[in-house]
């Protein structure tokens, strides 16, 4: 089980299979695997959760569309996530030009609801996008590192060197912080 989405990688695959084979019955358990991972997925990048909920439905009606066209059912998640990411980037140049290569890091109050248990929001703000994607699609959304690098369309030594260089800078601010409470 992914404790991510609540679907197993097999489980996963076995409903894409079947999502492409017509059953709108796997359509619909994947969307309810994968709507909260990947809303908090734009959440973070856009700090407004009804663009990014719009979004990701933008999303997922093309993914029900496209889904036959997924060759390596086993890749459903990057595929996805890549596509989501692809659809912030679109929005983004559309509609904030200026933002579309560095977001913004205030405003977290939004996202900060979706990770309260461990308040990883303002931490992980701190971080260099390139950093902070890798970090929420590895650790908060369980992709592999295999995934994370087909999602973002980069190398996996890249995603290993930017998750070894996002633990660093992550445990740096926890020290710096710990030592400003003294």
């Amino acid at each position: 089980m992914n404790e991510h989405n609540g679907l197993s990688a097999a489980a996963t695959a076995l409903l894409v299979v079947q999502a492409q084979g017509g059953d709108d019955e796997a359509i619909n358990m994947l969307y309810n695997a994968y709507f909260v991972p990947m809303k908090r997925f734009a959440v973070l990048r856009l700090k407004d959760a009804m663009i990014s909920e719009d979004l990701v439905q933008n999303v997922w009606l093309k993914a029900a569309r496209r889904i036959t066209r997924l060759q390596n059912p086993a890749l459903f998640r990057s595929w996805l996530f890549r596509a989501l990411r692809w659809e912030i980037l679109d929005w983004l140049k559309q509609t904030r030009p200026e933002l579309s290569e560095s977001l913004s890091h205030a405003d977290t109050d939004q996202a900060a609801c979706l990770f309260d248990p461990i308040s990883l929001v303002p931490v992980l703000a701190s971080l260099a996008e390139s950093e902070r994607e890798v970090v929420e699609l590895h650790y908060l959304n369980g992709l592999s590192v295999i995934e994370t690098a087909l999602a973002l369309d980069i190398p996996e030594g890249t995603v290993k060197s930017r998750l070894s260089r996002a633990r660093d800078a992550l445990r740096n601010t926890v020290y710096e912080e710990d030592n400003h409470e003294d």
